[in-house]
């Protein structure tokens, strides 16, 4: 059941909403102090800033490709 009460599969982004959503997505990560500071000391090794932007990626096809 979803916050409206339907049990129906997910809502499609328009074409206008997806974008605004992908920002918001990446506005929230980069602001994760822990994620943040790892990414910036490569905690996560060299390619650090790359696994933030798979992070990302991850997270937009999640919710708008999962069912």
């Amino acid at each position: 059941m979803d916050c409206h009460g339907s049990h129906g599969p997910p809502a499609k982004f328009s074409p206008e909403a997806l974008p605004l959503f992908s920002e918001g997505i990446h506005l929230i990560l980069s602001r994760w102090t822990a994620l943040r500071l790892a990414v910036e000391n490569e905690w996560g090794g060299r390619s650090s800033r790359q696994k933030f932007d798979n992070l990302v990626v991850d997270l937009i096809s999640w919710f708008t490709a999962s069912k």
